[in-house]
C-alpha cells in the first residue's frame, strides 16, 4: 500500500510556520476576560463621553453589522491563513498589538460609558439582541473601541491581500467597516470618544504591523 503524502498548500511555500501567530487569539481572548473581570462596573471608572452623543439616536437595527464584526475578522484572518501567509502573519500581528494594547490601557486607564437606555423604546428582535449583547457585555473597557480598531484592521488586510483586490471585496470590506464603527455608537456600546481615540490608535498599530515588523519586501531585496 502507498503511503498517502500530506502536502500544504503552495502559498505556504513548504512552511507552516504562521500557523504560530494563532496563538494571538487564545492569549487575547484569556486576557479579555480577565479584563472584563477586573474592570467591571462595580468599581470607579472615567466615563468617556462627549456632547454629540446626547445628539446620536438609539437605532438597535445596526446591532446587525455590530454582530458581523465577529465573521468579519475571522473570515478575513482565515483566507489569510490559507492562501496568503505573509498577509496572515500581518494580520496577526496587527490584531495582538492592537488588542492587548487596548487591554493593557484599560487596565491602566479603567473607562466605561453610561449611554445605554434605562428603558428600551421598543420591542423587537433587535432590541432583543442588543439587551443580550448588554448582559454579556459590561459597560466598561470602551476606549479606544476595539470594533474599530479590528474592523480597521480586518479593512487593511483587504487592502493587501493580491487575492482580494477585485473592487467589489474593497467596497464590500468598505462599507462593512463604516457600518460596524456606525454601529457601536447607533446602539451606545461606545461614545463617539471612543472612535476618535481608535482611529489614530490604529494607525499606530498598522504602522507597527505592516511598516516596522512586517516591511514589505521589495523585489530583488
Amino acid at each position: 500500500m502507498s503511503k498517502r503524502r500530506t502536502t500544504l498548500p503552495k502559498a505556504w511555500n513548504g512552511s507552516a510556520s504562521h500557523l504560530w501567530y494563532l496563538l494571538v487569539l487564545p492569549a487575547y481572548l484569556a486576557a479579555f476576560f480577565w479584563m472584563e473581570h477586573v474592570v467591571d462596573g462595580s468599581g470607579a471608572y472615567w466615563v468617556s463621553y462627549l456632547p454629540l452623543d446626547d445628539r446620536i439616536p438609539f437605532c438597535e437595527w445596526f446591532v446587525i453589522p455590530y454582530v458581523l464584526w465577529y465573521p468579519f475578522l475571522v473570515s478575513v484572518g482565515l483566507y489569510a491563513l490559507i492562501r496568503e501567509p505573509q498577509e496572515f502573519r500581518r494580520y496577526m500581528t496587527y490584531i495582538g498589538i492592537g488588542f492587548m494594547g487596548s487591554i493593557l490601557l484599560f487596565f491602566l486607564f479603567p473607562n466605561g460609558q453610561d449611554l445605554r437606555p434605562v428603558v428600551m423604546p421598543r420591542d423587537n428582535p433587535a432590541v432583543r439582541l442588543v439587551e443580550a449583547i448588554y448582559a454579556a457585555d459590561t459597560n466598561t473597557n470602551v476606549c479606544p473601541s476595539m470594533h474599530v480598531v479590528g474592523s480597521l484592521g480586518a479593512m487593511a488586510a483587504v487592502l493587501h491581500c493580491k487575492g482580494l483586490r477585485r473592487p467589489w471585496w474593497r467596497i464590500g470590506a468598505a462599507g462593512l467597516t463604516a457600518a460596524v464603527i456606525a454601529s457601536t455608537v447607533l446602539i451606545k456600546q461606545h461614545s463617539v470618544l471612543d472612535i476618535f481615540a481608535a482611529i489614530p490608535y490604529a494607525a499606530v498599530v498598522y504602522a507597527l504591523s505592516y511598516r516596522l515588523i512586517h516591511p514589505t519586501r521589495r523585489p530583488g531585496r
